[in-house]
């Protein structure tokens, strides 16, 4: 009488719903992950949202009336991007704050992501002036910057002015942008750069 052999395991069965869990658990993971960033995307672009960002760095008054068009704030890390209108813009601002901590961080990043959204652009004719301006109770530079600007290649020029302000106040570093186009770009953005005031936490 012949005896028969132990019935061997069937490890590709194993190895398969190994697999099989491993993919279901990628796959949640990657929805999760979709998830977040279409949610983060919308509140990067809720008006509200992005004007309530930029009133907690600092107080402003547009000439005329002003939607935010993107922002984000992560922690102690904000930034903002106002504009007069969605479409075609004559005066956009743009605010920045993050704190100093001595090593690299995230501020270069948002910077960069929220200055290329419809704010770079292609200057002709420029020129440039730095002067002394009072902010937050202390004397900062302001850079000037006037000539013609464009957004793109193929858009016509129009007359542009710059103003910029790069400071530290209170362990925060901080950045400003004003960007003013059109026939009424000086007074547009000279107007927006006297409401400017910082907020009382950055206050000396």
């Amino acid at each position: 009488m012949t005896q028969s052999s132990p019935t061997a395991p069937n490890i590709s069965v194993h190895w398969m719903e190994i697999v099989a869990i491993s993919l279901g658990g990628i796959g949640l993971v990657g929805a999760a992950i979709i998830g977040l960033s279409h949610k983060l995307q919308t509140n990067m672009h809720e008006a509200k949202r992005v004007e309530k960002i930029a009133q907690n760095l600092i107080t402003y008054q547009f000439p005329q009336s002003a939607q935010g068009r993107i922002g984000l704030s992560i922690g102690a890390e904000s930034f903002a991007v106002i504009t007069d209108r969605i479409n075609d813009p004559n005066l956009r601002l743009f605010v920045q704050a993050s704190p100093v901590d001595g090593v690299e961080r995230s501020s270069v990043v948002v910077r960069e992501y929220a200055l290329g959204s419809g704010w770079r652009g292609i200057w002709e004719t420029v020129t440039e002036e730095t002067q002394p301006f009072l902010y937050c109770n202390q004397t900062v530079n302001l850079k000037t910057r006037r000539g013609r600007w464009s957004q793109t290649d193929s858009a016509e020029p129009r007359p542009a002015i710059k103003y910029s302000i790069d400071t530290t106040i209170d362990g925060y570093d901080q950045t400003i942008r004003i960007l003013a186009t059109g026939t009424n770009a000086e007074p547009l953005a000279q107007d927006l750069l006297k409401s400017i005031q910082c907020r009382q936490k950055y206050q000396n």
